[in-house]
């Protein structure tokens, strides 16, 4: 009997694949998920293959074993702290990182689970989750939410009404959840931030409501492709031209001096014709 993966096509023999210690182990890894779970895990698994090769079934056992533990006690530990997470939290983060990836907003392949790891801490369903301490206390005391989403919280915050600086708090969220490095300290987040919006202002890049909002979000999409927390410089290296309608630019202003020129030699050569 043969199988196909649904990430890249290959077909295996399920003899082999039981007979191979490391691929019998990916299977019996499956084999205790629930049907739709299994399926979502696999897809998400495949994020993590490099570009120019195949992800080695020891690989692929070892991504699956790391979350296994949390899938099975229903819980994800995100920054030291425990969040509750059934069964559909993990099928809803498997599925939005996947989604991510197909929308360009992950830079592949994986390195980690953190991007997975803060979807599922976040998710609510049919109620908010109460954080709960983890055993191995970075988080602080019970019930505290983890610093990064503290971080993002804040940004909100400083953001305010503010159209630009919304702009900057969403992309610096989408940022954060890669867990570049360099990233700035969760708590210091709306500091760098700050001096980003500061930066842009001075350079101008921020000056209608109306057509910069999709400048910095493009500009924001291609700093998700960064190898380690982007600097504002190349934030503006990478934002589009600001395209206004040419009926909204301003019209030139008359050049009277000039106009009165021509019509001089219009009457000189009327006057040169009458003679």
């Amino acid at each position: 009997m043969n199988v196909k993966c649904p990430n890249c096509g290959a077909v295996h023999s399920l003899d082999a694949l039981i007979n191979d210690a490391e691929a019998s182990a990916v299977l019996k890894a499956v084999l205790e998920m629930d049907a739709e779970l299994g399926k979502a895990a696999i897809r998400y698994i495949g994020l993590f293959r490099p570009a120019k090769s195949q992800l080695s079934w020891a690989r692929t056992a070892k991504l699956l074993n790391e979350l296994m533990p949390m899938i099975k006690a229903q819980e994800a530990a995100r920054d030291g702290v425990c969040f509750p997470a059934p069964t559909e939290a993990w099928i809803h983060g498997f599925n939005e990182t996947v989604n991510a990836r197909d929308q360009g907003r992950l830079k592949l392949p994986l390195k980690s689970h953190g991007y997975l790891l803060e979807i599922v801490s976040q998710w609510q369903g049919s109620r908010v989750p109460s954080p709960q301490s983890s055993p191995t206390g970075r988080g602080g005391e019970g019930g505290a939410p983890s610093k990064l989403r503290q971080g993002v919280a804040a940004l909100g915050e400083w953001a305010g009404e503010d159209w630009a600086k919304r702009e900057i708090a969403s992309g610096f969220a989408l940022l954060a959840a890669l867990n570049l490095p360099d990233r700035p300290a969760a708590q210091d987040l709306t500091v760098v931030a700050e001096i980003w919006y500061r930066q842009l202002k001075e350079a101008k890049e921020i000056v209608s409501p109306k057509y910069d909002p999709i400048r910095i979000q493009t500009g924001f999409k291609v700093l998700q492709a960064a190898e380690t927390w982007p600097q504002p410089a190349e934030l503006r290296r990478n934002l589009p031209p600001r395209l206004i309608p040419r009926a909204m630019l301003a019209k030139p202003a008359p050049d009277k001096e000039k106009g009165r020129q021509k019509m001089a030699e219009v009457k000189d050569v009327l006057n040169k014709k009458g003679k």
